[in-house]
């Protein structure tokens, strides 16, 4: 079956903050503040960078500031969802099963926990700091006053990864959410593949960094012709932007990305393990 069309419009608030190390209560006092900012500039979705609670400091310093999902973390901000009438996609720790993960918890308009989406791809300089790998790309439907478009994430390192953003594609999403703990925004070859992923795939593509002195911030909203159409500075910000999604489905209709041209009979090589094996140091199941 089809996934729905997306349609109308959807305003999306990507809030831009340092995520002090280690100062946890500090950066729940920010994202909210941050949070109430944007919705009161018309968000009706908002995103946080990536782990922005704890300053993703890893190790036993992370697991101490983990914790489960739903949890005090995700209840406080479940609560600021109903209050305010927006979808809030936070990234923090999470502790399940005794296992650490970098975790993006999404959150509906009346304070539901929809889904979680746990970082697939854990890199080299990430796995002394015991993060386990996810394994699934998730999407959702975010319904708005205005419209409606299925929407998906993949953190950090998984935009690296051109299965990532073709993942949540070939499930449906219109808008994939990026959120970023690291200074890669300002490097070209960085920017484009960000500009690549959006246009290769149709969709829209927000992504949200952590503002200096943590990193160097630069989140940017890219359209599906791989436009970068807003872009923060460095420093603390909030960046509101509305998504057209009328104009996404008249571009699909006409274009040559995305779904259009496939030959997935031929790709069997790409999931073949062999000769693909997980390097030693990968913190897998």
């Amino acid at each position: 079956m089809a996934p729905p069309q997306p349609h109308g419009t959807a305003t999306i608030g990507l809030i831009q903050f340092a995520g002090i190390p280690g100062e946890k209560q500090r950066n729940i006092d920010t994202a909210t503040r941050l949070i109430r900012e944007a919705a009161a500039a018309g968000a009706q979705v908002v995103v946080t960078p990536e782990v922005a609670l704890t300053g993703f400091v890893g190790g036993e310093a992370e697991r101490a500031m983990a914790e489960a999902i739903p949890g005090p973390s995700t209840e406080h901000f479940s609560a600021l969802a109903r209050e305010l009438d927006c979808y809030i996609l936070v990234g923090l720790s999470e502790l399940c099963d005794e296992h650490l993960y970098n975790a993006m918890v999404t959150i509906d308009r009346l304070g539901e926990v929809m889904g979680v989406m746990r970082k697939v791809h854990i890199n080299r300089h990430e796995t002394p700091g015991g993060w386990r790998n996810g394994s699934e790309f998730p999407v959702w439907r975010f319904e708005t006053e205005t419209g409606a478009f299925t929407g998906g994430i993949m953190i950090c390192y998984d935009r690296e990864h051109p299965e990532s953003a073709r993942l949540l594609m070939l499930q449906g999403a219109d808008v994939i959410f990026n959120p970023l703990a690291c200074p890669c925004p300002t490097d070209d070859i960085h920017r484009c593949l960000l500009r690549t992923r959006a246009f290769e795939n149709e969709v829209y593509l927000c992504m949200v960094n952590h503002a200096a002195p943590r990193e160097n911030g630069h989140s940017m909203v890219i359209d599906p012709e791989g436009t970068i159409v807003e872009e923060a500075g460095g420093e603390e910000s909030v960046l509101v932007t509305t998504l057209d999604l009328d104009r996404l489905n008249a571009y699909r209709e006409n274009s040559l990305y995305g779904m259009h041209h496939r030959r997935p009979e031929l790709y069997g090589p790409l999931c073949d393990t062999k000769g693909q094996m997980h390097p030693p140091e990968a913190n897998l199941t």
